[in-house]
């Protein structure tokens, strides 16, 4: 066999203790949890999953946001420069008219 160290003894019965308790332990949490400690762990589950569903419908909201304003912003961009003095002509009339 091979030759074992005092350390090497300790390293062994630990990690024995260890596998030996959580095989008997059979998944079971070590630690009852009290009334309170699942109640908030069911509030913190509640209002994550609450917080996700909030970003998930900004983040729908913000693309069609966008999407309209892309679709303007094409418009303009399909003007001719004649068209766009011609627009800002009328703009400045309608300010100075004021």
């Amino acid at each position: 066999m091979f030759p074992i160290r005092g350390l090497d003894v300790k390293v062994v019965l630990i990690s024995l203790c260890i596998l030996c308790y959580s095989t008997q332990s059979e998944g079971r949490p070590v630690i009852k949890r009290s009334i309170s400690e699942v109640q908030l762990m069911h509030n913190l589950g509640e209002h994550k999953h609450v917080q996700e569903r909030q970003d998930w419908l900004q983040m729908k909201l913000r693309d069609i946001h966008t999407a309209s304003l892309r679709n303007d912003l094409l418009d303009l961009e399909e003007l001719t420069p004649n068209e766009v003095e011609y627009i800002l002509n009328i703009l400045e009339k309608l300010l100075n008219a004021q």
